[in-house]
Parts: C-alpha cells; structure tokens; sequence
C-alpha cells in the first residue's frame, strides 16, 4: 500500500471528520467529512483554529486538552459539543501528537457525531431508573441517592394509600393504577422528580428529601396552619 493512497483514504474517502493543527492550534488542513460537517470550505479553515471560527460550545476545555498533549505528547480521548451548521451536536474526539525528529510539530485528530447515540443511552438510564407505572424513581435509585445523602440533613415519610387492595378487589387493577398514577403526579408536583421513590411493594410509595424539601415543606405547611414540631435535625446513617 502506498503512503499517498493511504492518505488519500484519510483525507476523502473515510466517513469521519479528520483534522490537524500545528503548535498554535491553526489548522492547516482537515478533510472533506470535516468540511462538510461544518458547512466550510478549505480556505476558511486554513490558519485558523476551531477557537475563531466559534465551532465548539466550551471551547476553553478544548483548548486545555490540546495545550496538554502539545506539552507532555499524551493522547487525548473527550467527549464535548460543537456547533454543525447551526445545531448544537455531540461529538466524540480522538487526538494524537505529530512528530518531526522527536519534536511535536502538531497533532491529528478525528471525531464521530454522537448526539443520536448519546441521546438514546439518556433515554434508557432514564427508563431503567424509573419505575414503568409511577415514574418515580425505582428502589436502585433510592439506594445510590440514600448513600449520597448519608450525613446530611433530610426528611424522609413513608406514604401508604389506605384501603388501596380493596379498591383494587371493588373496581379492578387498571382502575388502582390510576390511583397510583394520579397520587405519583401529585407527588412529583409537589417535591419534584428529584425526591420521589417508588417503594419495595406495589401499594407504596417513598419520597426521599433533602433539607431543601424541609423548607418547602414548612412553607407549605405553615400556609395551612399545621405545625410540625421535629426535635433537633434528621440526618441518614
């Protein structure tokens, strides 16, 4: 294989954006993908950097990462946003220092577009933190945040619908997961989806607070004329 088709391939033929920058972080060249992907042409990118050309969202973590492997040589491996033709995306970036006689001269990168991969593993932390019928977060939630939150000031109830399995026998199943479902919305209204948890069985739920649901939820109460007297300060161990 020569060199100059091998190149070739980098620079036209393969489906990822390719880029190289000297010392100064100029670009003096990128690839077609690259171009395209941004809407540029070639004489727009030469002797720039991404920095005035406004193609990145945080551009000084860019900055520092490419500052560091022009230093120390060391690849870099980051996740970050970009701007593409007026949408903001989410890139994945591979970047590599060049050498000319043991010296670095410049580095190589390339990157992917993530945005739709990233969205969908989003979606599905969501779901499988989530209880399916509720929407509150599940008991493996509860736990993760029950250690987070060890040693700091909470409230923390237990609610339990009464008479909920002779609703259930009377009117049926789909009519007490509305229950469920209505009581869940009021739930989340209240505290926020941060703070509500499904419990372990089928007819309860948990919401977990911290001090600042205290606050709201003395101000509420407050409103109506309850008081709630709790001695000295709650805390998980």
């Amino acid at each position: 294989m020569q060199p100059e088709n091998l190149w070739d391939a980098i620079t036209h033929q393969i489906k990822l954006s390719v880029f190289w920058k000297d010392r100064q972080r100029n670009f003096p060249g990128a690839n077609q993908h690259f171009l395209d992907y941004y809407g540029l042409t070639l004489p727009e990118v030469i002797g720039h950097n991404d920095d005035k050309l406004g193609l990145n969202v945080h551009p000084e973590n860019f900055q520092e990462s490419e500052m560091q492997l022009l230093e120390d040589g060391g690849p870099v491996k980051e996740r970050g946003k970009t701007r593409s033709r007026g949408r903001i995306r989410e890139i994945m970036i591979l970047k590599a220092p060049v050498y000319d006689q043991d010296q670095i001269v410049g580095l190589i990168g390339f990157f992917m577009d993530i945005t739709n991969t990233s969205k969908q593993i989003n979606r599905l932390e969501n779901e499988a933190a989530r209880d399916d019928l509720t929407s509150l977060k599940n008991r493996h939630n509860f736990a993760r945040d029950f250690n987070y939150l060890t040693g700091k000031p909470i409230l923390a109830m237990m609610l339990d619908v009464d008479h909920f399995k002779k609703f259930n026998d009377n009117f049926g199943h789909r009519y007490g997961d509305e229950v469920l479902k209505k009581i869940s919305q009021a739930l989340l209204k209240i505290y926020g989806i941060g703070h509500c948890y499904t419990g372990t069985g089928a007819t309860n739920s948990w919401c977990s607070a911290t001090l600042l649901i205290l606050t709201r939820l003395r101000k509420k109460t407050g409103s109506s004329g309850k008081n709630w007297n709790m001695p000295g300060s709650w805390t998980s161990t």
